[in-house]
């Protein structure tokens, strides 16, 4: 089982010294050479967004014209590209994720100059000095749906009179976000499972993890691993000797925006899922959301092995505090 993941940032500094040996390889530019097109920021770009009412300029992706001199940036060019929905899907499939077109009924393409949209294909036309364009929208928050995730995917079919730089594509990712949604250290956590005392909380066996709580609406958030490499919702548990996790329960948490309290749970997996289990929000605990910190106290419901009402099987008493943003 993938544990925790370290990321390590090295910088690499130049020595002022080496400045000096810049001067003899400087080469004058001339007319020799080609003009690039590439897609600025490589062929995945990721926009969050925290949930808006208002309509914001937002821009899909940005073409570049890399010239070889002064007197190509001098002359005009076109360059095509054309809607590719098929990498959405292809990237839906590999990545198990569910991104649907961007609905056009909640937005409208911004006037940018030189830049046409008809139907699938959009038209960049760079002019006199033109080195970069962007593909821009005007996106209506108040008609955004904040359980769906979308995204739009765009390939070069005509380079003009350049020659495609790198990816000839790009996916734009965009996502929306409540205000509780982010990356949550777990700081405190206990587990009773009264089936078996055995299991207990990951938390009590000495394991330091988090949680990713990823927007679904405006009020509501799914709870998932980020630390033991499942990104998935499900609880991890220790069982005594090694780690596990219920199948088929994850939690779905719902807010008041108005009180920051939570109102409700539910389970991601179905409620009930299949295999009985369901989610419940348990009263006794203070279940609210404050200065970046959820304490919450929920149960995991199995009548098929707990019989008598009410059914409870596990307990979670948990302090989540925010960590950073998703």
């Amino acid at each position: 089982m993938k544990k925790h993941f370290v990321k390590i940032i090295v910088a690499f500094v130049l020595p002022l010294l080496a400045i000096s040996c810049i001067e003899d390889n400087v080469v004058e530019l001339t007319d020799q050479g080609s003009t690039f097109i590439s897609i600025y920021g490589g062929h995945e770009k990721k926009l969050f967004y925290n949930a808006f009412t208002d309509v914001r300029k937002v821009d899909l992706l940005n073409i570049r014209r890399n010239v070889p001199s002064e007197a190509v940036l001098q002359t005009s060019s076109t360059v095509k590209l054309k809607a590719a929905p098929e990498l959405i899907e292809a990237y839906n499939k590999e990545n198990g994720t569910a991104f649907e077109w961007l609905d056009s009924k909640i937005y409208t393409v911004a006037n940018n100059p030189g830049v046409t949209v008809s139907g699938s294909e959009v038209t960049m036309n760079f002019g006199s000095g033109d080195f970069a364009k962007d593909l821009s929208i005007n996106l209506d928050g108040a008609k955004w749906d904040l359980s769906k995730k979308y995204a739009v995917a765009y390939k070069i079919t005509d380079a003009g009179s350049g020659k495609v730089s790198g990816d000839d594509y790009i996916i734009t990712f965009i996502s929306a976000k409540n205000k509780w949604d982010g990356i949550y250290d777990v700081t405190n956590s206990t587990m009773v499972d009264i089936t078996n005392a055995a299991f207990t909380s990951a938390f009590t066996s000495g394991e330091s993890y988090q949680y990713a709580l990823e927007t679904l609406s405006p009020t509501k958030c799914a709870v998932k691993d980020y630390s033991f490499g499942l990104d998935a919702p499900f609880f991890i548990f220790y069982t005594g000797s090694g780690l596990s996790y219920y199948g088929a329960f994850g939690l779905i948490v719902e807010f008041d925006p108005a009180t920051d309290k939570i109102v409700a749970v539910t389970n991601y997996h179905g409620q009930p899922a299949p295999n009985t289990r369901s989610a419940a929000l348990d009263p006794s605990g203070v279940n609210a959301y404050k200065n970046g910190t959820i304490d919450i106290k929920f149960n995991m419901l199995q009548p098929s092995v707990v019989k008598d009402p009410p059914n409870i099987r596990t307990t979670w008493t948990e302090t989540w505090k925010y960590a950073k943003a998703r």
